[in-house]
């Protein structure tokens, strides 16, 4: 672990240089994440008639902002690139150096985060002023627990995707499986539409899921739609999915390191 912080300032300037060098697609993986825009203005549609719920037009609004922003804070794209590496024999000269070649992919993530930012800013201040009364509980206790959930969903997002991009140590096919597990993550995971409008069996089943836990939570505590007494719980529970995943991503990377080696890229 002090080799890999020491590591870190350099990876930092990597990951820089290279979402310096490839702006334009940084870019345009941003611009594919605008969803919650196409659903706001569905949902809003439906809650012109009244609450649904519970939810009015500007909590559809907060909401569905929110998601904007949590879900870019809380994206990656590792099952891609790892399926690539491992697919296209580049995995092999990354195993040769002293550190986990997913540490690299960590970092360009986050070093990414403040052009994702920067680009949604403007979108943002649009619906703030489209919908003023959707105002965000911005005390501290909200901003803390909002940014710690989604630290948390990321670290869920990026094992999952850890997982399955680890099959293509077995299968040409992993992207295929992942795509099943993503229409999963947007109907589950409140992408397309808040958990709260959903049958309460069905939402209750939701909630234990780790869809919730990889960004209908940190969505839900952001926007003032979770009670502040139920946050320990959920925290809890979102902390348990990161531990889970972690546990599986490592037992399944292992054992594909060991099939690799074998038969070679």
């Amino acid at each position: 672990m002090t080799h890999t912080l020491r590591a870190l300032p350099t990876l930092v300037r990597i990951a820089s240089a290279e979402m310096t060098a490839y702006r334009a697609e940084v870019l345009i993986w941003i611009l594919t994440a605008t969803m919650p825009l196409v659903m706001l203005a569905i949902w809003d549609a439906v809650a012109a008639d009244g609450p649904i719920g519970g939810l009015t037009q500007a909590d559809m609004a907060r909401y569905f902002t929110v998601t904007l922003v949590v879900r870019q804070l809380t994206s990656c794209w590792v099952v891609w690139e790892l399926n690539q590496l491992i697919r296209g024999g580049g995995l092999s000269p990354q195993l040769l150096r002293p550190l986990h070649p997913l540490w690299f992919q960590a970092v360009r993530h986050w070093v990414a985060l403040p052009l994702r930012l920067f680009v949604l800013a403007p979108i943002v201040a649009a619906l703030a002023l489209w919908r003023p009364e959707m105002a965000l509980p911005l005390d501290f206790a909200h901003v803390g627990a909002a940014l710690l959930s989604c630290a948390l969903a990321w670290c869920v997002a990026f094992g999952f995707q850890w997982v399955f991009g680890s099959l293509a140590f077995w299968s040409g096919q992993s992207l295929g499986v992942f795509n099943v597990w993503f229409g999963l993550w947007s109907v589950f995971g409140g992408y397309l539409m808040p958990l709260s409008v959903m049958p309460d069996t069905l939402r209750t089943i939701a909630n234990w899921l780790p869809f919730r836990s990889m960004l209908s939570l940190p969505i839900e505590i952001a926007s003032g739609v979770l009670p502040a007494s139920e946050w320990p719980a959920a925290l809890g529970i979102q902390a348990g999915w990161v531990a889970v995943v972690f546990v599986l991503a490592t037992w399944v990377w292992k054992r594909g390191l060991a099939r690799y080696g074998a038969f070679g890229a």
